[in-house]
């Protein structure tokens, strides 16, 4: 009996050390590219045929094409991780260049982190905001790309930054340019709006489920709204509608009076049928 008590103590006493010394796995490693010889170049040219041929219409993206086109992604995101705004600044000389610049990069490593993921259509999206790849001359992540969006003076530019989870704005149709950056964020807002995968209007529950990119400005939209129009009360989904036109409008028209509330996490990425 004295024995089995001695054997058993031990053991206790090593599960105690065990769990004493046991820490989590540490997350991934930063992802690494060999640039070696590329040149920078403001071209985008890669990323435009991996968005034409994955993405479809509804902003879902079919990961086995994706697969296929890791070669021609990964030449994009070689190329960015010479040029930038930081690196080339000529290359880069207005603003909304380099608005551009940040959008396409965070589509491109979107699919990148998508196309290196375990996930599938029913499983979240794995942590992907603070894994660490070469962008603009240095190491970043897509939170970084979001924290430099956010310093926009318009709101709607970091709440439409393009990802690949449902609980971003959807992928674009093809790569974004100086000339047409900021209307091509303003009709951003109106589709994800008008998105029911994205932007969740619950009609049982009269719930709008508001992504948290967005839940993150309703006070200073509220405030904005309300100074502007001389209302007090007003909701997150009426200070909305001065920014949307045509369906998306409508859409929310339907809702006003529902509850507003974010979006729970646990988000599902965006992939195709």
């Amino acid at each position: 009996m004295k024995a089995w008590l001695v054997k058993s103590g031990v053991l206790a006493a090593a599960g105690v050390v065990l769990a004493g010394c046991w820490h989590p796995p540490a997350p991934p490693g930063p992802i690494t590219l060999d640039t070696t010889g590329v040149r920078p170049d403001a071209n985008y040219g890669e990323l435009a045929q991996v968005l034409a041929d994955a993405v479809d219409s509804r902003g879902l993206i079919d990961t086995v094409i994706l697969g296929n086109r890791t070669a021609l992604l990964d030449a994009q995101l070689k190329r960015l991780a010479v040029t930038g705004p930081t690196v080339t600044p000529a290359l880069f000389p207005t603003p909304e260049d380099r608005l551009a610049y940040w959008y396409n990069a965070r589509a491109g490593w979107s699919l990148k982190m998508l196309a290196m993921s375990p996930c599938t259509k029913d499983s979240p999206c794995p942590e992907a905001e603070d894994r660490r790849f070469p962008l603009d001359g240095r190491t970043m992540t897509l939170a970084d790309i979001d924290a430099v969006l956010a310093d926009d003076a318009d709101w709607r530019t970091l709440v439409c930054a393009p990802g690949c989870c449902l609980s971003r704005a959807r992928p674009p149709a093809k790569p974004l340019s100086g000339a047409d950056i900021r209307r091509r964020i303003a009709q951003g807002f109106i589709e994800l709006v008008d998105d029911p995968a994205r932007f969740v209007i619950d009609v049982e529950s009269q719930q709008i489920l508001v992504p948290s990119v967005l839940w993150r400005y309703r006070q200073r939209l509220i405030d904005h709204y309300q100074n502007t129009y001389g209302t007090v009360g007003a909701t997150l989904g009426t200070a909305l509608l001065p920014y949307l036109s045509g369906s998306a409008l409508r859409r929310l028209q339907d809702a006003i009076g529902y509850q507003t509330v974010e979006l729970s996490a646990g988000d599902k990425p965006a992939i195709s049928d």
